[in-house]
């Protein structure tokens, strides 16, 4: 982890598709026609960096942090349309160990393993096309989240996180043939707090998502 603060402008991945998906259907149109006969099951490409969370210790009654970069080693969206809404069906992103700043759990190396979330349940939203290969839309998603902590390499419990719904803005493009789908997710203040000790909070995350 690189100590410093910075703001990232999100470097995400491109996923290179096949000219013929396998499952495609024979006389979908367009990616409106694609999504309102069937799930699409996306896949998000692994990646060294997709976005940043502040994580901060609280002493003498000031929070001092830094932010940590945050990096995947795979994930799937799936996503359906009924007429003018679509559904976000499954989100899953499973992440790279966190390296969190030094001192935070005291004078022990804190490493986030292990670290996974999943969409609680699925989510629809109104859609807004500007034809029937383009869209965008915005929700708010229950995440459950899934994590363990190694002090200087020794596992300790903390539990599931209760998340609060963290905002989502999705685009997706594409033809009958090829659906490709951009997430950029920004959860302001507050994610996790332990004790009144130890918190994460403003979440950055950007990712692409294409057929395989």
């Amino acid at each position: 982890m690189r100590p410093s603060i910075f703001i990232v402008p999100f470097a995400v991945v491109a996923v290179a598709c096949t000219n013929t998906p396998s499952g495609a259907p024979d006389n979908a149109a367009s990616v409106r026609e694609r999504l309102s006969s069937e799930e699409v099951r996306l896949w998000i490409a692994p990646a060294e960096l997709v976005g940043v969370i502040t994580a901060e210790r609280r002493a003498t009654g000031t929070w001092t942090g830094a932010m940590v970069e945050l990096g995947i080693t795979n994930g799937e969206l799936i996503v359906s349309a009924d007429r003018e809404e679509i559904s976000i069906d499954s989100f899953q992103l499973a992440f790279t160990p966190m390296q969190l700043p030094a001192g935070l759990f005291g004078s022990e190396s804190a490493v986030l393993t292990g670290v996974r979330i999943d969409l609680a349940h699925a989510t629809r939203a109104p859609a807004r096309w500007t034809d029937d290969n383009a869209a965008t839309f915005t929700a708010a998603l229950e995440l459950d989240m899934h994590w363990t902590l190694a002090l200087d390499g020794a596992p300790v419990p903390l539990g599931a996180p209760a998340l609060p719904p963290v905002p989502v803005e999705v685009t997706l493009t594409g033809d009958g043939e090829i659906v490709d789908a951009e997430l950029r997710l920004h959860a302001a203040g507050e994610l996790w707090n332990w004790a009144g000790l130890v918190r994460l909070s403003e979440l950055q995350l950007g990712v692409d998502a294409s057929l395989r």
